[in-house]
């Protein structure tokens, strides 16, 4: 999940990234052991985001949060591992949950300065192919990423990339096909026609890419629910109901402490008092 910060917090003047390590256990994961070549040694590393400068006051109460209290020989300043070493972690764009609570937390303790803390994983292997056959079974690509240098900065640097027209007038349909399946847009042989109909003949002129990005998220299955939402029909009979109404069947009849579900990607649950760290 990724959380946004809300108010967001203004990062004034130039921040550094600070780095804690901290050994662990992640290469004994019975998934990685069947590898030919599996990675010998793993430790956790705290990628500390801040403003100014961390005093060694600052430091010590951070050691003391992330550190493991029964073993401190096992947390430093300096990496556990030696030779190749793989490291993934949460892409840079988005600031994780994990990240989020971690600093409500330092702030809580007076750390005022931590902007961000990501936590990432480095895994010591013999060379960059063992690298390339781990890196796959530790890490999701939609929320991480592998980091070869390690998290330096959390500044991503991406540029957008300039817009520009899909010639549907000159190429037809070959166009719009030739740009989904290059940009992962997902239209199917129905969006093709429908839109090389709607541009060509209707509008007469090319789209442009933005719009082909917009239309592919704004009728894809997530946001209209063609399939969920459609007439259903089970060996040559319909069926009473479609598919979002049997899946929201059992909280109409039983919706226990369920406050709100099904509201534009929205639920929440009736909870109790707490005291937040």
């Amino acid at each position: 999940a990724t959380w946004f910060e809300w108010p967001p917090r203004l990062t004034l003047g130039m921040t550094s990234v600070f780095h804690f390590y901290r050994a662990a256990s992640l290469h004994a994961s019975s998934k990685l052991t069947s590898l030919q070549q599996p990675p010998t040694a793993s430790e956790w590393c705290y990628n500390i985001e801040h403003e100014g400068t961390l005093s060694s006051e600052d430091q010590d109460r951070l050691k003391e949060l992330l550190s493991e209290t029964f073993e401190p020989e096992k947390f430093g300043k300096a990496s556990f591992l030696q030779g190749f070493v793989l490291e993934v972690g949460p892409r840079q764009q988005f600031t994780s949950a994990w990240s989020t609570n971690a600093v409500s937390i330092c702030r809580s303790c007076g750390l005022k300065s931590v902007v961000r803390i990501e936590r990432s994983e480095r895994y010591q292997v013999q060379d960059q192919a063992a690298a390339d056959a781990l890196a796959p079974l530790v890490h999701d690509r939609m929320t991480e990423m592998v980091y070869p240098s390690g998290i330096q900065t959390f500044a991503s640097g991406a540029k957008p990339v300039p817009w520009s027209e899909v010639d549907v007038l000159r190429d037809g349909k070959v166009a719009l096909e030739k740009f989904s399946a290059g940009n992962g847009l997902g239209f199917d042989a129905f969006d093709l026609e429908y839109y090389t109909n709607l541009f060509v003949n209707d509008l007469k002129r090319n789209p442009t890419t933005v719009e082909c990005f917009d239309l592919a998220q704004g009728n894809s299955e997530h946001s209209r629910h063609w399939f969920f939402g459609g007439k259903l029909v089970v060996d040559g009979k319909p069926v009473e109901k479609t598919l979002f109404q049997l899946v929201k069947e059992p909280f109409k009849k039983h919706p226990g402490n369920s406050v709100i579900a099904f509201k534009d990607n929205s639920s929440a649950l009736r909870g109790f008092s707490f005291q937040s760290l």
